[in-house]
């Protein structure tokens, strides 16, 4: 009686194939015409965990005193002296020009600053600089240099370099954050300024963006070219180069229209996604590639040679997509949005590449003519290898055993080095422009890191204006200042201390919180008078029961700066009377400091899920628990390799390096997947364990070998790029590849050889 089983061979007709180019093309002119409507979203506030009591107190403190992100340094040098009357009359046409623009709220600059007097007629502002005077001019640098505050926060220590803050308006969209920024070039320009050095959110996310997109389309370019001269070494036909370029190149084309289609833009993240996919789905076809060839060599007609191909490599490729999918599925357990993102879409592409494979490549093959004769030579070229690396593992398994456990230890010693740990610019080049002007910024006016703290008055019958908590408030401010080296200081009790001082003609030794209530109070009116509503808004509310500190610092990276906020807070702790106020941390980098925190714990719990999840899936697919031990030991020992590399180069765990932990695992495993479904087949067919093993190594271990060597080139030209996320991520994979290939045929074996029955 014949099967009703329908077996690939039953279908594989050129009919169906021709049927299936006509759907691909039809989804792929569908694709092409949604691509049309692709966006790019670069708001890097979406990196905050959701759900983040944090978050939440830093939305309202933004709300309340605005964004600690909004401000743009400019950094003005004109040597041997600032103090120039035709330098000083272009930063006044300058300060003009900046003004005009409608998304520039504040613009401080020294031409345009005034000092506040008091005298028996009333308040009166006199100017820093009065430009019209030149013989006036070393009477107002002398007295500026004898103003510390107002040297440290507009003047280099030399006298060279001038500063001219601007606060851009809250909340701007990166189109209109991007015309503020070339704005304010074209000002510069206009001015004589061609050199000028600037610092800030808009300026640091239009260069950032630049360089992202140039480097990943260029080294994605890179890989491509790579891949197809593996290809054309590896299978010396047209078809071999262009149909897996093809398969992979329209996954990823479907996979970028199916996210505009759901109206997701490509982000930061998401931008990696057309390197993984190309890279990650050309596995599948090589897989599939090399059974259909070896069949062929055998002397099996096309739809046969398919059918064989389909059959034996099918079951174990949709369960290296699965794997592959499960592993960037576990993102989805991070806080951070981007992330999840990017491990759904990533999961939704690797299926993508699953279906493509299945159904383009068999169409082309039945289309094309027979690519392999019988008599075609290079089916023995990689028989001695693979014999020797067999026999190899065969005779010295106890060795391999000692040493992999000894290599794993060594690294397990290293992995506690890991810090968690980030910079601002830590992707950026030394070299680049926008490096420079950061640490330009930073050696001559203290950094341009924000530092905030919010208070909040936890007694009703006090404010922030009592004198007896000013004084207190002002104890934290000095102590930011000194241990935390926070530079531009902007506080309540400085801004009280100022007004104090013009009570007092101006004498700097009575630039202090009052000693009385009464002082406190008349220096309070005084500061509204001079200072202006919106300046005395910026930190304090109205109604007195909420403050702010905020400044800038220099970029000491994450992991120190974490330390810094405990050792603040543990003084405010025990040496601040915080009985009326509480204090707390906040502000952007606070929170992209805390977020880096969480990472090792959602890592690992991700992880975690993974293997849990490719565990169950081996054991019903195999119907033997051994078979899941002894395919998750091999994909451990990679990992934890990265983690003692990452530990014994001082890599940092960040956002852009712990995704690579998930990318490794989930393409690692693929392999292990290949060689225990050949040998589950090989022992179906009734040969012994030792053969079976043989078998498999012979057969499955040269896909194995040839997938691992192209998703390395595909990965390893990331290593040249300027651009740290894409080096580390191509050296940190590349890495795991070779050693997860090694772990496969060497270690594997042995433990099929140790943990797996010997007889069927």
């Amino acid at each position: 009686m014949r099967s009703l089983q329908l077996r690939p061979e039953d279908w594989l007709t050129k009919r169906n194939a021709r049927f299936a180019l006509l759907l691909v093309g039809l989804l792929t002119v569908c694709s092409l015409a949604v691509l049309r409507n692709v966006r790019f979203d670069f708001d890097f506030e979406r990196f905050f965990p959701t759900d983040d009591p944090e978050l939440d107190r830093y939305l309202a403190h933004r709300e309340r005193f605005g964004s600690d992100m909004d401000m743009l340094l400019i950094g003005l040098q004109h040597g041997p002296s600032v103090f120039d009357s035709g330098f000083l009359e272009r930063v006044d046409s300058l300060t003009g020009l900046l003004m005009d623009h409608p998304d520039i709220e504040v613009v401080t600059s020294p031409t345009r600053a005034y000092e506040p007097r008091l005298t028996p007629v009333g308040l009166f502002q006199v100017p820093w600089l009065r430009l019209g005077a030149d013989s006036l001019l070393p009477l107002d640098s002398a007295r500026i240099w004898r103003d510390g505050e107002v040297r440290e926060n507009f003047f280099s220590d030399k006298g060279d370099v001038m500063l001219i803050l601007i606060r851009t308006a809250p909340e701007l969209s990166k189109a209109r954050s991007d015309s503020v920024l070339l704005g304010v070039e074209r000002s510069l320009a206009r001015c004589g300024f061609e050199n000028a050095r600037l610092g800030g959110r808009i300026h640091g996310q239009y260069h950032y963006i630049r360089m992202m997109q140039t480097e990943l389309f260029l080294f994605f370019g890179i890989s491509v070219l790579l891949l197809a001269l593996f290809l054309a070494i590896t299978f010396r036909t047209w078809w071999g180069v262009l149909v897996p370029i093809v398969v992979v190149g329209l996954t990823v084309l479907w996979q970028v229209a199916l996210m505009t289609l759901l109206g997701k833009p490509l982000s930061v993240l998401t931008m990696l996604l057309p390197t993984i996919l190309f890279v990650v789905g050309m596995s599948d076809v090589v897989h599939l590639l090399e059974r259909y060839i070896e069949a062929l060599r055998n002397g099996r007609k096309k739809p046969d040679a398919l059918g064989v191909a389909m059959r034996e490599v099918g079951m174990a490729t949709f369960l290296t997509s699965l794997t592959t999918a499960i592993g960037f599925l576990t993102l989805i357990s991070s806080s951070i949005l981007p992330i999840r993102e990017f491990g759904l879409y990533t999961a939704i592409g690797v299926g993508l590449a699953f279906v493509l494979a299945y159904l383009l490549l068999p169409a082309v093959l039945l289309l094309v003519p027979t690519p392999v004769p019988f008599t075609e030579p290079t089916a023995d070229r990689w028989w001695p290898v693979l014999h020797g690396i067999h026999r190899f593992t065969i005779r010295r398994r106890r060795t391999i055993l000692w040493v992999g456990a000894a290599i794993v230890l060594l690294n397990v010693l290293l992995i506690p080095s890991v810090k968690v740990n980030n910079y601002l610019l830590e992707d950026i080049p030394e070299d680049a422009q926008l490096k420079e002007d950061f640490l330009f910024l930073e050696e001559h006016f203290g950094g341009i890191r924000p530092f905030e703290m919010e208070l909040v008055i936890t007694n009703d019958s006090v404010t922030f204006w009592d004198r007896d908590v000013l004084v207190e408030v002002d104890r934290i401010v000095q102590r930011a200042r000194t241990d935390y080296g926070v530079h531009g200081v902007l506080s309540l009790p400085s801004l009280v201390s100022r007004a104090s001082q013009v009570l007092n003609g101006g004498d700097t030794t009575f630039r202090r919180v009052p000693y009385d209530q009464l002082e406190t109070d008349r220096a309070g009116r005084i500061l509204r008078s001079f200072a202006g509503a919106d300046l005395v808004k910026s930190v304090v509310s109205e109604d007195g029961k909420r403050s702010r500190i905020s400044g800038r610092v220099r970029d000491e990276g994450g992991y120190i700066h974490l330390q810094k906020d405990e050792q603040l807070m543990a003084f405010v702790r025990d040496s601040v009377d915080t009985r009326d106020f509480a204090v707390h941390m906040t502000g952007m980098a606070y929170l992209i400091d805390q977020n880096n925190k969480t990472l090792s714990r959602q890592l690992i719990m991700g992880l975690s899920v993974a293997f849990l999840l490719i565990s169950v899936i081996m054991v019903l697919v195999f119907r033997n628990y051994k078979v899941a031990l002894v395919a998750l030991i091999p994909n451990v020992v990679p990992l934890v390799v990265i983690g003692g590399l990452m530990g014994a180069t001082g890599i940092d765990l960040k956002v852009s390096t712990s995704i690579i932990f998930t990318i490794a695992f989930g393409i690692a495993v693929d392999d292990t997947i290949h060689l225990l479904g050949k040998l589950r087949i090989e022992q179906r067919k009734g040969r012994d364990l030792f053969m079976a093993m043989k078998r498999s190594a012979l057969s499955a271990g040269r896909a194995v070998i040839i997938t691992s060597l192209m998703l390395v080139s595909g990965f390893v030209a990331l290593i040249a790029s300027d651009f740290a996320s894409a080096f580390y991520l191509g050296a940190l994979v590349s890495a795991t590849l070779l050693v997860a290939v090694v772990t496969d045929l060497l270690l594997l074996p042995v433990l099929v050889w140790y943990l797996l029955p010997r007889k069927r």
